[in-house]
C-alpha cells in the first residue's frame, strides 16, 4: 500500500492507494513544519491512521507547504517515520504536489492559491526555478492569508464599505480585540486569516472585494511569474481553493499578462493519483 499526503497550511488529505488501485481518503490538520514538530507530526499521524497495520504501507509520499528546506522535510519525515518505521518515506515541497498533479511528465510553471501561494518552473520530471515564497506577513499575495489580511485591515480601519463591512462583521461575528488575539497571539494565524476568503467568492460582484481580487493576482503574477526567465514559453496551471472559486477573475489577470492559464483546480489529489498509480 502507498500513502500519498497532500499537506496545506489548514488541512492534509490522506490517500491509501492499493495495489490493485483501491483509494480510500482521511483527513487532518495541516502539517506545516514552520508551525509543527516531529512530535506533533507523530501524535496527529498517529490519531488519523488508528487502525491501519503499519507493516501494509510500503511508501510514503508526503507534499506539504512549508517542506522547502532539509531541515524542515526532516521534521515532518522523524515524525512519520515513529508511526511508519519500516516504510519508504519521501517528504516533498506542495510546489512538487501541484506541478506533478497539473503536468505529470510535461513541463509548465505551476502555481499554488490556498492559504498561501506560491509558484514554480517544471521541467516534467523536477522543479528547476522557484521564486521564494514569503509567507503571510511577507508576502503570499493572491492567497486566502493574503486576502483576509487586506479585509480585516479594511474593516478595522472603516475602509470597507458601510454595508460589506456590517455583512462582514455580522458573518464572522469580529470585534477589534478577537481579531488582535486571534493574528498576535493564537496559534496558525495564517489560518485565521485564510478562513475569511469565502467572503470574496460570496461578494465578488461588489466592486471593492473584485478590485482586492484583481490586484491580488496582479501582484502575483509580477512577482512570482513575470520574474522567470522566458516565463510565455510555458503553460500555466493553478491548484488551490482560492484560486478555484475566484477563476473567472484568475483567468482575466492572467490573459492581461499575455499567460496561457491552461488547468486550474482545487486540489492535487486526483492528478497525484493518476501519478503515483502510473509511478508503480
Amino acid at each position: 500500500m502507498k500513502i500519498i499526503a497532500d499537506s496545506g497550511s489548514t488541512k492534509t488529505t490522506w490517500v491509501l492507494l492499493s495495489p490493485g488501485g483501491t483509494v480510500e481518503t482521511l483527513n487532518s490538520i495541516g502539517l506545516n513544519p514552520l508551525f509543527v514538530s516531529s512530535e506533533k507530526v507523530k501524535e496527529i499521524v498517529s490519531q488519523t491512521f488508528t487502525g491501519v497495520d503499519s507493516g501494509i504501507v510500503k511508501e510514503v509520499y508526503f507534499y506539504g507547504a512549508g517542506c522547502s528546506s532539509t531541515e524542515r522535510c526532516a521534521i515532518i519525515s522523524t515524525g512519520l517515520k515513529q508511526v511508519f518505521p519500516d516504510t519508504r518515506i519521501e517528504v516533498n515541497h506542495d510546489m512538487l504536489a501541484a506541478a506533478r498533479a497539473l503536468f505529470a511528465n510535461k513541463k509548465g510553471i505551476a502555481m499554488i492559491f490556498g492559504t498561501g501561494s506560491n509558484s514554480c518552473v517544471y521541467n516534467g520530471k523536477e522543479i528547476t526555478d522557484n521564486i521564494p515564497a514569503l509567507g503571510y506577513i511577507l508576502g503570499d499575495e493572491g492567497s486566502g492569508a493574503f486576502f483576509g489580511l487586506q479585509l480585516i485591515k479594511d474593516f478595522l480601519n472603516n475602509e470597507m464599505p458601510e454595508t460589506l463591512s456590517k455583512q462582514f462583521k455580522e458573518v464572522y461575528h469580529l470585534d477589534k480585540d478577537t481579531i488582535i488575539t486571534s493574528v498576535y497571539k493564537a496559534p496558525f494565524p495564517n489560518r485565521y486569516l485564510a478562513h475569511f476568503a469565502p467572503f470574496l467568492s460570496q461578494h465578488i460582484n461588489n466592486e471593492y472585494i473584485s478590485e482586492m481580487v484583481i490586484t491580488g493576482f496582479d501582484l502575483f503574477f509580477k512577482r512570482h511569474v513575470l520574474p522567470y526567465p522566458d516565463y510565455r514559453n510555458y503553460s500555466l496551471g493553478c491548484i488551490g481553493s482560492v484560486g478555484y472559486y475566484l477563476k473567472d477573475i484568475l483567468k482575466s489577470v492572467a490573459q492581461k499578462h499575455q499567460l496561457h492559464l491552461t488547468t486550474i483546480e482545487k486540489s492535487p489529489v486526483e492528478g497525484l493519483i493518476n501519478f503515483h498509480k502510473k509511478s508503480r
